[in-house]
């Protein structure tokens, strides 16, 4: 067999985050508004369980506001090393991801309290991110979170998954038969991240063993991963 008939097989690039590739269910006010509704100086709130698609939508925000000329600045706080980046930002449109992960920190906390006071001075339209805000601590932080518009994100739909699973295929140029998307719906969590992950191991062993994606396929997959 040559170097190159060995070479693994691999997807395409992570299809860039986008408003046009979002799947949004019943939340489609949501989505007008952060694409063409942020009021400047507002402060908006996305709340969203994990695998809502809430960081494919704070992207979408951030990727459109740069595309129309707008100086703005992006952080996810999943990464506790980003925390002091709060004490720096200064941008008319700020995007916070996940906020909820510098919860019951103290230090982190205070990072975030001191940047909204900054940003409010400042009249920086500022969007958020997290799956609650139950954790949340120190009380003048609290009330200012409460200041802000808050956006939750509707559970989405069978159809919705199905949707986004005959989506993320297509993205690769890989067929998706509807029966195997609703097939693979039926038997893993309602998460898009989840759904996500499975999906592109599915397409790829697609890719790996030159063959269409079956139901047996999937099954088969899914045995093996405990699903």
């Amino acid at each position: 067999m040559s170097d190159m008939q060995q070479m693994p097989l691999a997807l395409k690039p992570p299809r860039r985050l986008s408003f046009d590739n979002y799947i949004g269910g019943d939340n489609q006010a949501i989505i007008e508004t952060l694409n063409a509704g942020l009021e400047l100086g507002d402060w908006y709130l996305l709340i969203g369980p994990r695998g809502s698609g809430r960081t494919h939508l704070m992207s979408a925000v951030f990727q459109h506001l740069m595309e129309q000329g707008h100086a703005s600045a992006y952080v996810p706080l999943s990464d506790a090393t980003r925390w002091p980046l709060l004490d720096q930002i200064n941008a008319p449109y700020v995007i916070i991801d996940d906020i909820d992960a510098l919860a019951a920190d103290s230090a982190g906390e205070m990072h975030l309290f001191n940047a909204l006071n900054r940003w409010r001075i400042e009249k920086a339209t500022v969007v958020m991110s997290a799956a609650a805000l139950t954790e949340f601590v120190l009380p003048d932080l609290c009330s200012r979170l409460g200041q802000a518009t808050r956006l939750t994100l509707k559970p989405l739909q069978d159809a919705d998954f199905e949707a986004l699973v005959m989506r993320l295929a297509r993205d690769q140029e890989i067929e998706m038969p509807p029966e195997v998307a609703k097939y693979l719906v039926s038997r893993v969590r309602r998460n898009a991240g989840d759904i996500t992950r499975l999906v592109n191991q599915v397409l790829l062993q697609s890719l790996s063993e030159r063959r269409a994606v079956t139901i047996p396929m999937v099954r088969a997959l899914l045995q093996h991963s405990g699903e």
